[in-house]
């Protein structure tokens, strides 16, 4: 993980004497998105979209492709265009991809993303798209996107990718991360929940699994430094009809253009078994994600 910077460091030095007076600080850093930030790996190359989509309340989408609809929705910081790959492998399957772009990234507005503005903007999309046959999410978008399926419905089945199973070990791990106190993350997180209006153990795939029996395919990567590979074997654990593919050396990110993976996730959206999983807690009948194992070289650390 590369090195906290000074003025980080010091803010967070002062966890262990003032936690509540900057824990705010943090929360800020956490819920607002850079918007010139370098996308995450992988920027792939993406055509032009065949309709830009007017949402709501700022809110704004992109379509390729015609046929039944899927929903991706990027992580935090992340981009669109990340699905470049799973966007031209859905549109020569037959179907419509829609891409997303949360508030406060692309062309969405706003300047700040919290959990619950997040599953809104699904709801609010899924609304104006539907029906939707499927959600395939990214990282934090992954979460959300099992969120808000198993809230208010919306499509037959869900695909999250590398995402995190609770929302309140992603406030812990962050806090590491930034070298808070133990009164300094306790100080933050309470500051999250108050300015969010809700505890962030709201946010965890056992509170949901009884609402929703659909199917699910989680994939995630044993070497992915960002959301643990422990994350996935949770969600798949807690939700009825989950298939959980590990993969290995693909990282946090890069899993997204994977030609396997990519195949997995069309296939799951097309109703088909992924063709070579590695199934958590199951026989393996194939890697997914071909070549040695290598460390997670994704270069974003946070929790996108």
């Amino acid at each position: 993980m590369p090195a906290v910077p000074l003025p980080i460091a010091a803010l967070a030095a002062a966890s262990y004497v003032t936690p509540s007076l900057v824990a705010p600080v943090f929360r800020r850093m956490m819920l607002r998105p850079r918007r010139h930030v370098r996308p995450p790996p992988p920027a792939l190359a993406l055509r032009a979209a065949d309709e830009r989509l007017a949402l709501d309340e700022g809110l704004v989408g992109w379509r390729w492709g015609r046929g039944p609809k899927v929903l991706l929705v990027h992580g935090f910081e992340g981009s669109r265009a990340q699905f470049g790959a799973i966007i031209e492998a859905l549109v020569a399957r037959g179907f419509s991809a829609v891409a997303l772009d949360a508030p406060g990234h692309g062309e969405s507005a706003g300047d700040e993303l919290t959990v619950v503005q997040y599953v809104a903007a699904i709801e609010r999309a899924l609304a104006k798209v539907g029906p939707v046959h499927a959600v395939v999410g990214h990282s934090l978008g992954g979460a959300v996107s099992v969120f808000s399926i198993a809230e208010a419905g919306g499509a037959s089945r869900v695909a999250a990718i590398s995402a995190p199973s609770s929302l309140k070990r992603q406030l812990h791990r962050f806090a590491q991360a930034v070298g808070l106190s133990k009164r300094g993350e306790a100080a933050f997180i309470a500051s999250v929940e108050a300015h969010v209006g809700r505890p962030a153990s709201d946010f965890d795939v056992r509170r949901i699994a009884g609402k929703v029996d659909l199917p699910f395919l989680v994939i995630h990567d044993q070497n992915d430094r960002q959301v643990p590979v422990a994350e996935a074997a949770r969600a798949a654990h807690a939700l009825r009809g989950a298939e959980l593919i590990v993969t290995q050396g693909l990282g946090h990110n890069r899993l997204l253009a994977d030609p396997a993976v990519v195949t997995a996730v069309v296939d799951f959206v097309s109703a088909r078994a992924p063709s070579s999983p590695v199934l958590w807690g199951r026989r393996p009948v194939g890697p997914v994600g071909e070549g040695p194992s290598r460390e997670n070289s994704d270069s974003d650390v946070g929790i996108s």
